[in-house]
């Protein structure tokens, strides 16, 4: 197939999950691959790359490191760590499937035998559902520590800048250099959904806070008044009741 490194036939299908699916076959045209991620970026929807892509991923090798290099710009990374295709005597790992492991969520990857090939299958499991908790305060953050620093520092030193460098229309090279520095943003440093814990319970209401400082004032004059057996049988009532408006208040949270 001496066409095959020019030839790259992708689907693209946007489910209600929000993702966008790009199927391959055949030899990987890594600039083709850049092109086409660039255009279909986006932090709306998630992306997962799968197919035959015709490279080893078991071992070591150039042809691997060339498209990590292009996959890690996008926040893309290999998850089968399995043998996908059987020889003789050979087993490597030519299909693959590429997600963004820090958006995607859980999921689950099983390898299965479809008899028809040389080639098993691999079964992607995703899981969509949300659990549902109390009511708190969440904000939107970008993911920043050494870690994420480093990684944004190296995928712009593997950038090729090619359209700026080779540009000549001003305002395109600015457009351009502008995307790419964001698209790199972005991948190094995702959104993440950051929960803050409630200062105060949701049960404590404005009118439990008023009896209670009430409570600390009756005490604060028993302390002082050891003697007054009203002021004592009321300030016993007073918690008495106060406390059962509490367990009530708890109990209807």
């Amino acid at each position: 197939m001496p066409n095959c490194l020019n030839r790259l036939r992708h689907e693209v299908l946007l489910s209600i999950f929000m993702i966008v699916l790009i199927i391959l076959f055949c030899i990987l045209n890594i600039i083709l691959l850049d092109s086409i991620l660039r255009k279909l970026y986006s932090t709306k929807y998630s992306v997962i790359i799968c197919g035959d892509i015709n490279v080893n991923y078991v071992t070591d090798n150039n042809q691997r490191s060339q498209i990590n290099a292009v996959l890690h710009s996008y926040n893309l990374t290999g998850i089968v760590e399995f043998p996908t295709r059987f020889g003789l005597n050979s087993q490597t790992a030519i299909n693959n499937i590429f997600i963004d492991t820090a958006n995607i969520g859980k999921y689950e990857l099983h390898p299965s035998i479809n008899g028809l090939s040389d080639h098993d299958t691999q079964l992607l499991i995703l899981s969509n559902g949300e659990k549902k908790g109390k009511d708190c305060n969440t904000t939107i953050k970008r993911k920043m520590n050494k870690f994420t620093i480093a990684d944004f520092q190296w995928k712009l030193s593997h950038e090729t800048w090619q359209q700026v460098l080779q540009g000549n229309d001003v305002n395109m090279i600015f457009n351009s250099f502008i995307n790419n520095f964001l698209r790199i943003y972005s991948s190094s440093f995702p959104l993440t959904l950051v929960t803050n814990k409630m200062t105060r319970n949701t049960w404590i209401t404005s009118g439990i806070l008023t009896s209670c400082r009430h409570k600390r004032e009756l005490y604060n004059k028993l302390k002082n008044n050891n003697n007054n057996a009203t002021l004592t049988s009321y300030y016993k009532d007073y918690s008495k009741i106060l406390s059962k408006v509490i367990k009530m208040a708890k109990k209807m949270e």
